[in-house]
């Protein structure tokens, strides 16, 4: 190892933000004192000089303690980049747990990567041990190499063939993906526009759970892509609470309880009004997609659709189907 290599070897060590001796690197290295103090310096005055670093803050040092011990600081400064803190890693391990995608295998893996980087190992793992330990994921199989299959598929516009399985049924695919997106516990792939129509015609989709996907193949490269089948994940998000496509429309309704909680699954919606009977009037930006008919069908009763009149007949009609089959039937009432 030259001079150079020994240098930028130490300076990865200092990167990792522990603090080390000299004697360390005096045994590393099998190097003399004066050597280790020389490769140092060198460092110190590349740190210190804004000429050739005009973008790294005067905050990021090496501390010395008088006893053989360096230790960088401020190396959160490095390119105005922070490291997670302990509340960070927290909150994404919540989020991984909430998700139930990931085999055991690849949720462990996951878990214990941001563990690593914890300060507080043993503080965190009290916050999360009860869920892990009865942690349960949908996808049998590891899904991080198809993941990663997909991305490079959408980056170099690639054509993929899979077999896919859905309601017991299995068909074989061929896709030339353009998003992934996550929604209501699945991946998906997605090979067309959020506003196309999920089709009830298995041949025809155009949108796969990623962990249903199975003998995934590269069979071609450098394929066009409609601008129209172009996925903006951003705006599908706002429309609907699950990931059904749809074309945009706008929904009023009375809701019969607290009206945050549809304010905050829809954030382009708002309250037009209070009635008389305490109800709050509001209208949401959504779109005509299963998606949405199933999320008002789970509020029963404590929503009332008024318009489009499309969505009011089939909530009405879901309702009497519904009673069928606890053998009540309905009449018909003429409007």
């Amino acid at each position: 190892m030259n001079s150079q290599q020994r240098m930028l070897t130490i300076f990865l060590h200092l990167l990792n933000g522990k603090k080390i001796t000299k004697r360390e690197l005096m045994e590393e290295f099998d190097k003399k004192e004066s050597t280790i103090q020389r490769d140092i310096g060198y460092i110190e005055e590349v740190l210190l000089n804004k000429v050739a670093n005009p973008s790294l803050p005067n905050t990021v040092k090496i501390k010395r303690d008088g006893r053989g011990s360096y230790q960088l600081q401020h190396i959160e400064d490095i390119n105005n980049l922070e490291r997670l803190t302990d509340t960070d890693i927290l909150v994404l391990l919540k989020i991984l747990n909430s998700t139930r995608i990931f085999s055991k295998k690849e949720f462990f893996n996951l878990s214990n990567k941001l563990l690593a980087i914890a300060e507080d190992k043993e503080s965190l793992q009290l916050f999360i041990r009860n869920e892990q330990l009865y942690y349960q994921g949908i996808a049998s199989d590891d899904m991080m190499e198809r993941l990663e299959m997909i991305v490079n598929a959408i980056t170099n516009n690639r054509m993929l063939s899979f077999f896919y399985t859905k309601n017991g049924v299995t068909e074989k695919f061929e896709r030339v993906p353009n998003a992934i997106y996550f929604s209501d516990m699945y991946f998906y792939m997605l090979s067309s526009s959020h506003t196309a129509q999920d089709d009830t015609d298995l041949l025809a989709l155009n949108k796969f759970r990623v962990h249903s996907m199975d003998e995934v193949k590269v069979i071609s490269s450098h394929n066009k892509r409609n601008h129209r089948d172009k996925f903006e994940g951003g705006i599908f998000r706002t429309q609907t609470v699950l990931p059904f496509f749809g074309n945009p429309i706008t929904v009023l309704l009375d809701f019969y309880y607290d009206p945050m909680y549809v304010l905050d699954r829809f954030p382009n919606s708002k309250i037009l009004q209070t009635n008389e009977d305490g109800s709050s009037r509001i209208e949401i930006k959504a779109n005509d997609g299963y998606g949405m008919k199933m999320w008002l069908s789970s509020q029963s009763h404590m929503v009332k659709v008024i318009s489009p009149k499309h969505l009011r007949d089939y909530l009405i009609q879901d309702m009497k189907d519904t009673l069928k089959l606890y053998g009540i039937e309905t009449k018909s009432v003429e409007e």
